[in-house]
């Protein structure tokens, strides 16, 4: 996964174990793994840093989309865009 912070920093991460509400990540950045929490309609770091989760790539045989909707809803009603819920 992409993670982007506010300053625009881009780091790649990859997800050890995720939920509705937290995410633990490994980053060649960082010698420990951090704990993303969901907070309202966004993530955060454990420092409650804002990030965002700009892309989830999908390894061959493992299966993401509920995953993707559990941690990121979309909203879709007639006449609105599509955006977090």
């Amino acid at each position: 996964m992409t993670i982007r912070y506010r300053n625009g920093r881009r780091v790649e991460a990859v997800v050890l174990a995720a939920g509705r509400e937290r995410m633990r990540v490994a980053t060649d950045a960082q010698r420990d793994t951090i704990e993303l929490q969901r907070v309202d309609r966004g993530w955060q770091t454990e420092a409650g840093d804002a990030i965002e989760i700009e892309a989830l790539i999908q390894l061959a045989g493992i299966e993401v989309s509920d995953f993707c909707a559990a941690v990121y809803p979309l909203r879709n009603t007639a006449g609105n865009a599509v955006g977090p819920a």
